[in-house]
């Protein structure tokens, strides 16, 4: 006797989708059958016309949980998350306070532990090097480093600018094992072209924020200093918000070379137009200027397709709509950033409706490769006897269209309201438990669990 029986459905398997019942036993995948007679289980759920995918790993989300709670907490994220088809969240340390000593990461853990209804981890700050290996053995997830810094949610306190600075903490951090996620950043350039803009009297609204904060050189330059750093220290190195042409080429180049280097992208650098933008007054930049650069999103969806980009993150960032409108006036005092967990997966399936992404590898990059950067595989992110039930059934062929109405983000609004996608979440199932179903959340608050490569 079975918990949970799946039946009907067509299951994604290793790379492809074959028709068989998903066979659960308590928090876990019992079996995969085919043929299905005689099978007993305690319920039963028809897939019939659906397609089983396993859920989401989100290796890039901001709950705003402590300190911002006005605009998201982890029991409002993990909702958006569920309704998404994500099944596991692992958030950033710029909260308030900033998740920088052992300390703050088990207060955390505990807060969150007792609000999310998905599984969860938490990437710590590496800015204070006597914390870095009491965090690893705290169980933290791996670390995380801006190269960017500002105002928030780019917090200056998490920042590291000076390579001798990022080389003594890589390798502190290389010693642990774990992974380091860098938001790569020429702060330095940036203040300059910022400073040049002011000088030539430009408007400091979002369009010229947008323009400087795209330039591929911003990016490229820093993207190269963290490659050497990595070579240097051996540590394991993702990068984040991998979008330069330039970077991905560099990329390309480091894993020829056998350099442990991982990299990310969120889709809203190449799913969001400016036509998005001037209809938003902003509230997304910078995205639209590198969806008109051509040259720019051929390379994007080249790196999406060839391996080249490892993964997919949400960048889950919600601020409310009178903190980003400030960006109107002057963007470089304003927040930034856009929620982006509660549709997340159905995006990526409207790619796969139009030919632009296979199947498979939208899997990889949201399940299975997240699985490994964070030390889940191979309890996660794919469908296998002994690994966790976190499954996801998908009417591929159904359209809808994006809703305030659909949203769980606590700011109420998404960059994505009024669009059609093709690729449905009807159901979403952590560990065994359905926890969504066609958008209303169905688990209790508490529900999530704190995971954690095994530690």
């Amino acid at each position: 006797m079975y918990s949970l029986r799946i039946t009907g459905g067509s299951v994604y398997l290793n790379g492809q989708t074959v028709e068989a019942d998903v066979l659960i036993d308590g928090e876990r995948i019992a079996a995969i059958a085919t043929g299905g007679h005689g099978i007993e289980a305690a319920e039963t759920i028809d897939a019939s016309g659906l397609t089983v995918l396993p859920g989401m790993i989100d290796t890039h989300c901001h709950t705003r949980d402590p300190g911002y709670t006005h605009k998201e907490d982890f029991y409002t994220a993990s909702c958006a998350a569920a309704v998404g088809g994500v099944t596991t969240i692992i958030d950033m340390p710029n909260v308030e306070p900033p998740t920088t000593n052992v300390e703050l990461f088990e207060a955390k853990r505990a807060d969150a532990g007792s609000k999310s209804i998905v599984d969860f981890g938490h990437w710590v700050a590496a800015t204070e090097l006597d914390q870095i290996p009491r965090l690893a053995e705290a169980g933290a997830t791996g670390f995380k480093i801006f190269q960017v810094k500002g105002v928030y949610p780019h917090d200056p306190r998490l920042a590291i600018s000076e390579d001798g600075d990022m080389l003594r903490a890589f390798r502190a951090i290389e010693e642990t094992g774990l992974t380091c996620i860098v938001h790569p950043f020429s702060q330095s350039l940036f203040d300059e072209l910022s400073d040049e803009a002011r000088k030539f009297g430009e408007d400091m609204n979002w369009r010229a924020f947008s323009r400087i904060y795209t330039v591929e050189q911003v990016w490229y330059s820093a993207v190269g200093r963290l490659l050497a750093l990595q070579e240097l220290s051996g540590i394991r190195l993702h990068l984040a918000h991998t979008h330069s042409s330039r970077s991905l080429a560099m990329v390309r180049q480091a894993k020829m070379d056998q350099l442990t280097v991982t990299a990310e992208i969120d889709p809203k650098y190449y799913s969001l137009t400016m036509a998005d933008l001037e209809r938003l007054h902003g509230l997304v930049a910078p995205a639209g200027f590198i969806h008109e650069d051509e040259a720019r999103m051929k390379a994007i969806y080249a790196a999406l397709c060839d391996g080249t980009l490892d993964n997919i993150g949400s960048d889950h960032a919600p601020h409310t709509l009178d903190e980003i409108a400030v960006q109107e006036h002057d963007a470089w005092v304003a927040c930034a950033g856009s929620p982006q967990l509660d549709w997340i997966y159905s995006l990526l399936l409207n790619d796969v409706a139009t030919g632009r992404i296979p199947l498979r590898r939208v899997v990889e990059l949201l399940c299975e490769a997240p699985a490994r950067i964070a030390d889940l595989w191979p309890r996660k992110g794919q469908i296998s006897p002994g690994c966790d039930a976190d499954l996801v059934l998908v009417d591929m062929n159904r359209t809808e269209t994006i809703t305030e109405e659909s949203l769980q983000t606590r700011v109420g609004w998404s960059p994505y309201v009024g669009r059609t996608v093709q690729g449905v979440i009807t159901t979403t199932i952590r560990r065994g438990e359905v926890i969504a179903r066609e958008r209303k959340i169905l688990a209790e608050r508490g529900s999530g669990r704190y995971v954690s490569g095994g530690r």
